[in-house]
């Protein structure tokens, strides 16, 4: 996940960034895996300390100097990429539950309805009324940050 995060983010850490990066998450996974209640596949969850750890060590590379490898001027564009939508993963995560589940298949795991109903054995109809009320909450969530970039 993260090796595919990167890619898209035009390779902002070097293979050997990377690695460590790898380690790091695989140590905050296995630190709060107790806490995974299973209602949804373990790549979703995963997903989210991925985002976040490679959130966090960009914004700590960015803070460094820039070495010769990346141009002062493209740093801040990768950067930029990922935690552009940070408040966005934010605020999913503080959806919590089942609403935070729904939404992470469909967005990250791309999954349909049926699908999101199937792994989570619950209705397709039902599964889209709880998609469609976590966008309701989402919104309320992000109000603030919408109004900030309003203004």
């Amino acid at each position: 996940m993260l090796a595919a995060k990167n890619a898209r983010i035009g390779q902002a850490l070097r293979p050997e960034e990377l690695e460590d990066l790898v380690q790091d998450t695989l140590v905050s996974i296995w630190r709060r895996l107790d806490s995974f209640a299973g209602r949804a596949s373990l790549e979703t969850w995963a997903y989210s300390f991925c985002h976040h750890e490679l959130a966090n060590r960009l914004r700590s590379k960015q803070r460094r100097p820039q070495g010769p490898e990346l141009r002062e001027e493209e740093a801040p564009t990768k950067v930029a990429k990922v935690l552009e939508y940070d408040h966005v993963y934010r605020a999913i995560d503080r959806l919590g539950g089942e609403e935070a589940d729904i939404v992470r298949l469909k967005h990250f795991e791309e999954l349909t309805f049926d699908g999101i109903g199937a792994r989570l054995e619950i209705s397709p109809n039902t599964a889209k009324t709880r998609y469609y009320r976590a966008l309701g909450r989402l919104r309320e969530l992000l109000a603030p940050q919408m109004e900030e970039v309003s203004r």
